[in-house]
């Protein structure tokens, strides 16, 4: 759905073809971390902070608590100038943004319709893709196919993906429940056999995990009540006081990258790409921040103003974070195993090394990736209003910005993009600069 919002806001003709009637409700991610929270703000979907806040902001950061491996210790710092280094927003309530701006923008997202096959054409310039409304099956030609079809994808399967694996070693299921007063704690619980993670809800339902390093679970079927209550029952060591359950679901530490995201007119995006231990909402971050840095991309290719290396650099950047991404869960799910406490005590002494630690943060919200600007006060010297830098990407396109008439221009040939020269604060190390629609850098000069 991003993806589709990100390509409609350049006018390019989307077809989203969507098996699920409706926003998925199931328990999903609901943490939102630093990078993406900046992005997100850059489309509008969350508010930036005000210009006028901006040099008074600048060169501070906001913090908060968050765990790793499910221990506390680990603190999450953001930029001053950008929105938060976390916010609680649920994957559903995003899917629903992002769906309606894409439809607003005139996207054609159809649910209820399942991809058949998806078969590049002998030639190279086109993909066909086979559908089903679920009474007629359709055939569609297009430029490109995204992938954003989950673990199983079809996309990745109809193509050349190689990936790297690291084979699962134990299991775990999450659902909603009520717990009583005998139920799992709440927040994260080891005991000597798992860990539970249970979010209450006052109101109802709450997200209740239970996690067993006994060994990977024999198949991927759906869970049944009964085997989460018998492992909520074992991980517990008594019986887990959990009633009116629903929305089970089944996961592991498996971990796996594509060591490439395009093959040809094929490319992949979100779990399609990368799936792993799902731990600080990591998996979601990852897969909005393939789509924010793939959309202009893609839409610069399919206008001929940028050639398909533009698309492989993509690809090698978004390896590179996706390898990140999976390494460090997989770390965390070692340390979580009852039976590596070693590995355990050890990463977190070596958390409180201030570089280390900060190292962490950085990886798990994002913003080890190099190269954001971070945001910037303008003044336009014509006009003499001030907007922000991340107001001015809000419609998409590239920025130009000078401090001064003497300034360099750059890729003058680009029409498309907006030019603004007058005084930045803070003072940047540049004089001229284009930051890309995602808020990355793509050029500068002194």
């Amino acid at each position: 759905m991003l993806l589709a919002a990100e390509l409609s806001q350049h006018d390019i003709a989307v077809l989203l073809v969507e098996t699920r009637t409706d926003v998925d409700d199931r328990p999903r991610a609901g943490t939102v971390h630093a990078r993406s929270l900046s992005h997100l703000a850059r489309r509008g979907y969350v508010p930036s902070v005000p210009p006028a806040q901006i040099p008074d902001a600048a060169g501070s950061a906001h913090r908060t608590p968050f765990q790793f491996a499910g221990v506390a210790g680990l603190t999450i710092s953001a930029p001053a100038v950008e929105p938060a280094p976390i916010a609680g927003i649920g994957q559903a309530a995003l899917e629903a943004a992002f769906e309606q701006r894409a439809r607003e923008q005139g996207a054609d997202i159809r649910r209820g319709n399942t991809a058949l096959s998806v078969t590049p054409s002998d030639d190279g310039t086109m993909v066909e893709v086979h559908a089903s409304d679920g009474t007629t099956e359709y055939t569609v030609n297009a430029r490109y196919c995204v992938g954003a079809d989950g673990p199983r994808s079809l996309v990745a399967a109809s193509g050349h993906f190689p990936s790297v694996e690291t084979p699962a070693t134990m299991n775990a299921i999450s659902g909603l429940a009520h717990a009583g007063i005998d139920g799992p704690p709440p927040g994260w619980n080891s005991t000597s056999d798992g860990w539970t993670m249970h979010n209450p809800n006052p109101i109802g339902q709450g997200r209740v995990i239970g996690m067993d390093f006994r060994g990977p679970a024999p198949d991927r079927t759906t869970p049944t009540q009964a085997e989460y209550l018998t492992m909520m029952t074992q991980i517990l060591g008594k019986n887990p006081d959990l009633t009116a359950i629903s929305h089970l679901t089944r996961f592991s530490d498996y971990g796996r990258y594509r060591s490439q995201m395009r093959d040809g007119r094929l490319l992949v995006i979100g779990d399609a790409a990368h799936v792993h231990y799902p731990l600080g909402g990591q998996g979601l971050n990852t897969g909005m921040q393939d789509a924010f840095t793939l959309g202009w991309r893609l839409a610069e290719v399919l206008a001929g103003t940028a050639g398909q290396a533009c698309l492989n650099n993509w690809s090698r950047r978004r390896v590179a974070t996706a390898a990140v991404v999976v390494g460090n869960t997989v770390l965390q799910s070692r340390m979580m195993n009852p039976a590596m406490t070693d590995v355990r005590d050890a990463v977190q002494a070596m958390l409180t090394v201030p570089a280390i630690h900060d190292g962490f943060s950085d990886m798990i919200s994002g913003q080890f990736q190099s190269g954001f600007v971070t945001d910037l006060a303008i003044t336009d010297q014509t006009t003499h209003e001030t907007t922000s830098l991340a107001r001015l990407l809000r419609s998409g396109r590239t920025v130009e910005l000078r401090t001064d008439d003497d300034a360099p221009r750059l890729n003058e040939n680009d029409s498309n993009r907006i030019s603004v020269t007058g005084q930045i604060s803070p003072a940047p190390p540049w004089r001229a600069a284009l930051i890309a629609p995602d808020g990355y850098l793509r050029d500068s000069r002194a």
